[in-house]
């Protein structure tokens, strides 16, 4: 440490190592002051921070843990009444991302963004403090909205919504919310302020957040939810996935007459079940595990295959809703000998660096039409947007802004 200062850098010293008042570090500009406690903010925070702020340090800095959203919230709150340009106080941990963010717009003196990748849980990209959720400008949004997930990492609905609340003007922010258990932690119970009005919902809680308040049409035929609205006080559920689907299939054909292969079990395979059987299509399902397809199936009415078997079968469409082939490593979700017969195939999974799913290069490479994901996400997401408040967003305005993502990769 005493090396890097010696060398003009600014050093981090811990508070409880009795160094932040070492008479070697006289240049005070250069020192940031820190405390850390994994399990939470402790009782005499508000104490130990002046007792640090004596030191005569740059900034001095609160860590601590957060193991649901709720906490990460709290530890962000915590810093309203301290954000005088050098305080810093944020969580840590796999649950902190919307924390770290809101400590930062709410004006914490730093924040910690890693450069080429994540180097720890819950730490952002400097690009993405920077860029998706401008950090550098100290504000108060006036409402929050969010991605539910269990890993919203490789989401690129912040991005999206946030160029689209700021293209319109809109004081509002789009976050990063990772939920480890749906029910536990009911992410639109929370009471914060500012207050969330909306979430979008993916992996895997689909189908719990079909519960948290009024279904429409496509909620109660799909029984899972990738929006929540709220409105009146009250929580709205929709989905805008089945229109996510049914769109781009119905820019190639109708469906009549045709057969269809759903693979996966989840909320999107709901969905594609939804749309295809509305286009016509005679639907079969598949999952990894064949007894979740066949429960899937029997409560769609439609037939179900073997996952193993999926290769044997001679369908005019096939949906890849599970969560394969955005890895570099994955094989396709469609089975080589299947995609001989050039389907259509409709790849619901897309990749954040824009570059092909192993299943549509795989399809491409057959000679098979294809719809990816990032359309499906188009359509999903300008729903969304208009939901949220950004009027007027169109599928196309969104390809655009992934177009400009993309390039940027």
């Amino acid at each position: 440490m005493l090396e890097a200062y010696d060398a003009g850098a600014i050093v981090d010293v811990e508070h409880s190592s009795g160094l932040a008042s070492d008479t070697l570090l006289a240049d005070r500009r250069r020192v940031i002051v820190s405390a850390h406690f994994p399990f939470g903010l402790p009782a005499d925070w508000k104490t130990l921070l002046t007792a640090m702020g004596e030191s005569g340090a740059r900034a001095v800095k609160l860590v601590a843990g957060a193991a649901h959203l709720s906490a990460a919230l709290a530890i962000a709150d915590a810093l309203r009444s301290h954000s005088d340009g050098r305080t810093a106080i944020f969580p840590m941990g796999p649950a902190s991302l919307p924390g770290r963010i809101l400590s930062a717009v709410f004006g914490s003196a730093l924040v910690y963004g890693s450069v080429d990748g994540p180097t720890a849980p819950g730490q952002p990209l400097l690009s993405e403090l920077l860029d998706v959720y401008a950090t550098d400008h100290a504000r108060r949004p006036e409402a929050l909205f969010g991605i539910v997930a269990l890993d919203p990492s490789g989401s690129l609905s912040p991005a999206v919504h946030n160029e689209l609340f700021r293209s319109r003007g809109l004081p509002y922010l789009y976050l990063p919310v990772p939920i480890a258990d749906y029910d536990r932690e009911s992410p639109h119970d929370i009471s914060f302020d500012p207050p969330f009005r909306g979430f979008s919902v993916t992996r895997p809680w689909k189908t719990a957040a079909a519960r948290a308040g009024t279904p429409d049409e496509d909620v109660r035929a799909t029984g899972a939810a990738n929006t929540l609205l709220r409105e009146d006080r009250r929580w709205r559920v929709r989905n805008t996935d089945v229109d996510a689907v049914f769109d781009p299939l119905a820019d190639h054909d109708t469906g009549e007459g045709r057969s269809a292969v759903i693979l996966g079990t989840g909320g999107a395979a709901r969905a594609a079940i939804v749309a295809a059987r509305r286009l016509g299509y005679e639907v079969a399902v598949a999952g990894r595990r064949d007894e979740e397809a066949d429960r899937l199936a029997e409560s769609f009415a439609v037939d179900s295959t073997a996952w193993e078997s999926v290769g044997e079968t001679e369908a005019d469409l096939y949906v890849n809703a599970a969560p394969t082939g955005w890895r570099d490593d994955d094989p396709p979700a469609v089975p080589l000998s299947a995609l001989e017969r050039r389907p259509l195939v409709f790849d619901c999974v897309y990749r954040r660096d824009g570059r092909e799913t192993s299943t549509i290069r795989a399809a491409r490479a057959a000679g098979c039409r294809t719809i990816d994901g990032l359309e499906m996400f188009s359509v999903q997401a300008a729903a969304q947007a208009r939901l949220f408040g950004a009027g007027g967003a169109t599928r196309e305005e969104v390809a655009r802004i992934l177009g400009r993502i993309r390039s940027a990769v």
